[in-house]
């Protein structure tokens, strides 16, 4: 009996897990200033929030172009 509820308990567990949509906060950036901000971005399976970053940063490292999720 006790490895029955053990086995359901995981089952549980794992469909807890598999049912859960992660989601980003996406910034779009131009020469350093935000653009627009996009907090409801969902990520396909098996992605991270940094697979949607496509921005680049100038010469001296201060202002960024493109989008970065978190």
């Amino acid at each position: 009996m006790k490895k029955v509820l053990v086995l359901l308990s995981a089952v549980a567990l794992v469909a807890c897990f598999t049912s859960c949509n992660k989601t980003c906060t996406c910034k779009t950036y131009a020469a350093g200033i935000v653009i627009t901000t996009d907090d409801d971005v969902e990520l396909e399976s098996g992605k991270k929030c940094s697979d949607l970053n496509t921005y680049v940063v100038d010469s001296d490292g201060n202002n960024k172009t493109g989008m970065e999720c978190k």
